[in-house]
């Protein structure tokens, strides 16, 4: 699942529309976090108020505003609301994921009776009763788990999976952008883990000598504090790894 990426802390919202109420906000909306396919959007109201909007950016529409009287609201009033306009997003981006997941699971689950119409009977018919001996050895059935690790976790499979059920264009494209977001984060941290754990192993198997290596980053962003915490979100966990400040 995505996370949810802010710019500014919830206890510094009100602090900071008051800072640019009068320069950026009078001319633009700023966006103050983000999470998949949602944005949070701080906006000066018509009122000179304190507007918090929530936006699809993929169907480019709004799904909830709220604004603040900033003369008789607190600090902590607005920072709940921010929290809970987070909250919101990441619930309804883990509703999107979740529908576009499940229909390629479903995707799955068809191609494989497909190719076993001839066993669709006997199938049913194991499943129709409890046998928890032999659930414990079956090898037919994948669970959860499994299915995850196997077929859905390969991009190759997947991404010729949704070119073999879908016909229109629009749709092919954003399953196709979808599968690989979410199994390239599924994978990440799997991925990070493995290669650290084996980067250890073979230096102490070798007894290498570890050196220490620079690398210029480039990052987009708005300013440095939003790029050097781009930054750590994918260097954090590894202590061998140090950001400069």
């Amino acid at each position: 699942m995505s996370k949810t990426f802010k710019y500014i802390q919830y206890d510094d919202a009100l602090k900071t529309f008051k800072e640019f109420r009068d320069t950026i906000l009078s001319e633009r909306p700023v966006v103050i976090a983000r999470h998949g396919d949602y944005s949070l959007l701080m906006e000066k109201a018509v009122d000179g108020n304190l507007g918090l909007k929530i936006l699809n950016d993929e169907k480019k529409s709004v799904v909830s505003e709220r604004t603040y009287e900033v003369e008789s609201i607190t600090d902590d009033l607005v920072s709940r609301g921010v929290r809970h306009a987070c909250q919101k997003m990441s619930e309804l981006s883990d509703e999107d994921v979740n529908s576009k997941r499940f229909q390629i699971w479903k995707w799955y689950i068809l191609d494989w009776q497909k190719s076993h119409e001839d066993q669709s009977e006997e199938m049913m018919n194991r499943e129709i009763e409890w046998d928890e001996e032999r659930i414990k050895t079956e090898t037919d059935l994948m669970d959860m788990e499994k299915f995850l690790h196997g077929d859905y976790l390969n991009l190759g499979n997947t991404l010729m999976l949704i070119d073999k059920f879908l016909t229109d264009p629009a749709h092919k494209e954003l399953f196709r952008k979808f599968a690989v977001a979410d199994i390239m984060e599924m994978t990440s941290e799997d991925t990070k883990e493995k290669s650290l754990e084996e980067a250890e192993r073979r230096s102490q198997e070798e007894e290498l000598k570890l050196h220490t290596y620079q690398f210029t980053v480039s990052v987009e962003a708005t300013d440095k504090d939003h790029a050097r915490q781009a930054l750590l979100r994918y260097l954090a966990g590894d202590d061998r790894i140090s950001v400069q400040k």
